[in-house]
C-alpha cells in the first residue's frame, strides 16, 4: 500500500504544479486586456479543470489507501 500512498501523493503534486502554471498564464495577461479576439483561454481553462479533477482522483485514491492501511493494522492488532 506504500506504493499507492506515494503514487496518489505524487499525483496531487504533479496536479498542483499543473494547476500553478496554468494560473500563472491566466496572471501573465495581467489587468490591461488586450481585445478579446487576442485571447483564447480555452485551453487554460481546459488545464484548470483537468489539474483540478486530478487533484480530486489522486486525493480519493489516498484517502482510500489510508483506509485499506488502517483496516488492515487493525484486523493485525
Amino acid at each position: 500500500m506504500i506504493s499507492a500512498v506515494s503514487a496518489s501523493s505524487g499525483g496531487i503534486s504533479t496536479a498542483l504544479q499543473s494547476y500553478a502554471t496554468a494560473a500563472e498564464g491566466v496572471a501573465a495577461i495581467g489587468t490591461s486586456l488586450p481585445a478579446a479576439a487576442q485571447i483564447d483561454l480555452s485551453a487554460t481553462a481546459l488545464q484548470l479543470i483537468g489539474s483540478k479533477a486530478d487533484v480530486g482522483l489522486n486525493t480519493a485514491i489516498l484517502k482510500s489507501s489510508l483506509e485499506t492501511d488502517r483496516k488492515v493494522l487493525d484486523i493485525l492488532a
